[in-house]
């Protein structure tokens, strides 16, 4: 049986830098799901959307 990789560690950064293009395309990508599983009947699905829309807003500031 051959042995699993090793998988290395991850580190995550203190911040996320967007440019104001790549927050509006998130922002928007979030919003389009968000209408599209509305529709299709997913709210719940699309109120989580609409909750990591809302974070994501929230922590936009400009430099």
């Amino acid at each position: 049986m051959a042995e699993a990789p090793s998988i290395a560690p991850v580190h995550f950064c203190p911040s996320v830098v967007l440019s104001k293009e790549e927050a509006f395309s998130a922002c928007q990508a979030l919003a389009d799901a968000g209408r599209a599983l509305v529709r299709t009947g997913g709210t719940d699905e699309a109120d989580s959307l609409g909750s990591l829309f809302v974070l994501l807003e929230e922590r936009l500031v400009t430099a």
